[in-house]
């Protein structure tokens, strides 16, 4: 019987057998990891409060026959003033439910974890919360190994500093010129300056990251890009998605359905 010790970002809980809870967390040393914490859903003091989602948290676990069993678990961060917040909230859940389809099980990567902790923390403190969440997709998709070089068109190969203007198709990861843009294929219009920035994140540790400014009229086709990016990588809807939606019924993230039928795709749209 293996036992253990680390910290946490809960991502989801469900019930389970008759008085327990499923939970998923995100951890540095394991990535996602899914445990059972024993007769959570009766006992008002050995769990109260601890399996919020987006919640940091100190957990101690055993593992016995390919199970993860919750012995404590300890609340270290609830990020409470972001609770309060329901546009930051939403942004957190967005991330997180991201993390929860993207970052593989039982693989240990504390770049991930990191980042989810600090755009948690950034979230709660930052004034600009949406583009917080810009580019801590950004840096995600970088980490996941997701981010293409984006120097020169994919297709003729003309260098970046020769034009100012470029087409960028996020889930299959080209960027074209001008000459070899079909607006049909889900690119999305992007500026040299803006793509400068995202190679020079690259370049960065994480804390510098976050003094990056994009500039705002970029951040909605980066934005729509990302989404489809995370869309076409897992096969599956984001969710919370409809959280924003009722957030910002005029302006913000939205979903139109393109097509119809069994073939039909959705594709993200963001509007400010």
């Amino acid at each position: 019987m293996k036992r253990f010790e680390t910290d946490a970002i809960v991502l989801s809980t469900c019930d389970h057998a008759e008085s327990d809870r499923l939970v998923t967390f995100h951890s540095a040393e394991f990535g996602r990891l899914r445990g059972i914490a024993k007769g959570a859903r009766r006992s008002k003091k050995r769990f109260a409060n601890v399996f919020e989602p987006c919640s940091l948290v100190r957990l101690e676990c055993r593992e016995k026959n390919s199970y993860i069993w919750i012995e404590a678990c300890k609340l270290v961060e609830p990020y409470l003033p972001m609770r309060t917040d329901i546009e930051k909230w939403a942004y957190a859940a967005l991330f997180s439910e991201i993390v929860l389809e993207m970052v593989p099980e039982g693989e240990p990567h504390p770049a991930p974890f990191i980042l989810h902790k600090e755009t948690l923390d950034r979230l709660e403190r930052d004034k600009d919360p949406e583009h917080v969440l810009l580019l801590a997709l950004l840096r995600f998709q970088l980490l996941m190994g997701y981010m293409p070089e984006l120097e020169e068109c994919a297709i003729c190969r003309r260098a970046l500093k020769t034009a100012r203007k470029w087409f960028w198709q996020p889930a299959q990861g080209k960027l074209v010129c001008t000459d070899h843009f079909s607006p049909d294929s889900g690119y999305i219009a992007l500026d040299t300056g803006t793509l400068a920035l995202i190679n020079y994140m690259r370049k960065i540790p994480l804390e510098k990251t976050w003094r990056l400014r994009m500039r705002r009229e970029m951040r909605a086709p980066l934005l729509t890009g990302l989404l489809d990016w995370f869309r076409y990588h897992t096969r599956k809807e984001i969710q919370s998605i409809k959280v924003l939606e009722q957030i910002f019924p005029s302006c913000g993230i939205s979903s139109s359905i393109v097509g119809s039928g069994p073939a039909r795709q959705r594709h993200y749209q963001i509007r400010c």
